[in-house]
């Protein structure tokens, strides 16, 4: 099963940086990062399209959700 992180990215905070939403993959001893997606559903269909006969188990996290759990965590 491969495990995947799909999150957004405040790169906002950079002159001319846009957010975007990554995905972090990991499973049978590797990782890889995919970037540069304009939705959590843009990242999730392209590794339903990378990974097409593997499990996947898949956690989201917003900016919105990041930055709450921060300041819960304060």
């Amino acid at each position: 099963m491969l495990e995947i992180e799909i999150y957004e990215v405040d790169y906002s905070v950079s002159p001319g940086g846009v957010n975007c939403w990554e995905a972090n993959v990991q499973g049978y001893g590797e990782s890889k990062c995919y970037s540069d997606f304009n939705s959590a559903g843009e990242a999730l269909n392209h590794m339903l399209l990378v990974y097409p006969e593997q499990e996947l188990n898949v956690n989201v996290m917003s900016l919105a959700t990041y930055f709450k759990l921060e300041e819960a965590n304060a």
